[in-house]
């Protein structure tokens, strides 16, 4: 699958621009490289690659976009060694101990010293915008680098209206629901991972690589424990987990389509394995919402 991870939110005003038009409005926060003492950066880059080729790729009436992330990195040694020779300079010469205000100070003044030589490390983070079913689909497994991804967004556009899928029923009890019953809605069936949690004392428990359907699983619940995490299949080939958030891991599509690795086009390549994805969560998500409850008016 093209995304292994994904927050999925609603657009909920009409999305008018083409793909033109939006990559040219993305061009006012395209990536810029961190210089100086700027320790992070985060703007648009080509999703194919090209530094010549325009911010937004469509296929299929879906408009790929992709960002990059930088950050400076520095690491916490060199900047413990750093501020200990500050300190032990300054102690010498005035003869006396520093207070945690001045130590705290001498923390910045390392920062800046050390953030120029700081090596970078850079991440590139997709997502898609499907006017028709309007989605916004961005592939991470991490809620900050989606508010990233949306706030830039926002900044490139003036404004966009996204949120969450507003599901009529609270996901954590359909999930501990279904671990007890083993009886799930249309093509789903129980996968192979859970978390659970006790909401009195605070346990956890992780289960991996588990039949779901085992004695274990259905003590843990039986004795009070809710299950905030899940894993599914849909029509037994596309399988998942959902967190309580509707945030989705671990996505793999089992029956993948091999002539798209055999595809010696890399642009050939990357619009195959976007339009197999795109495609699949048109079936897909609905489905999912459907058997969350169904979704209600945004408020």
């Amino acid at each position: 699958m093209f995304f292994k991870n994904a927050f999925v939110y609603r657009l909920i005003q009409e999305f008018e621009l083409d793909s033109e038009q939006l990559s040219s409005q993305l061009e006012t926060q395209s990536f810029t490289p961190c210089s100086g003492l700027r320790p992070s950066s985060f703007g648009w880059i080509s999703p194919t690659g090209d530094a010549e080729s325009p911010l937004v790729h469509e296929v299929a009436g879906c408009m790929l976009l992709c960002a990059r992330r930088e950050d400076k990195v520095i690491p916490s040694s060199a900047l413990n060694d750093a501020i200990s020779e500050r300190v032990a300079r300054i102690e010498k010469v005035e003869g006396r101990k520093l207070n945690a205000r001045e130590r705290l100070s001498l923390k910045e003044d390392s920062l800046v010293e050390l953030l120029p030589r700081a090596l970078s490390r850079s991440k590139q983070i997709m997502g898609y915008i499907s006017p028709g079913e309007d989605l916004l689909v961005i592939g991470t497994a991490i809620a900050a680098e989606a508010e990233l991804f949306i706030n830039c967004l926002r900044d490139s556009l003036g404004s966009i209206a996204v949120v969450p899928p507003q599901i009529r029923d609270k996901p954590v009890d359909l999930f501990t629901q279904w671990l007890l019953t083993r009886k799930l809605p249309g093509d789903f069936s129980l996968g192979d991972l859970c978390d659970l949690h006790d909401p009195e004392d605070g346990a956890t428990v992780t289960c991996r690589r588990l039949d779901l359907d085992s004695h274990e699983i259905r003590t843990h619940v039986e004795a009070g424990k809710l299950c905030t995490r899940i894993g599914l299949r849909w029509h037994g080939d596309l399988r998942f987990a959902v967190d309580k958030d509707l945030s989705l891991k671990q996505i793999k599509l089992e029956s993948g389509d091999d002539s798209i690795q055999d595809e010696e086009d890399p642009i050939a390549r990357l619009d195959a394995a976007f339009a197999n994805m795109t495609l699949e969560f048109a079936r897909f998500l609905p489905a999912l919402f459907k058997a969350l409850g169904g979704e209600r008016k945004p408020d």
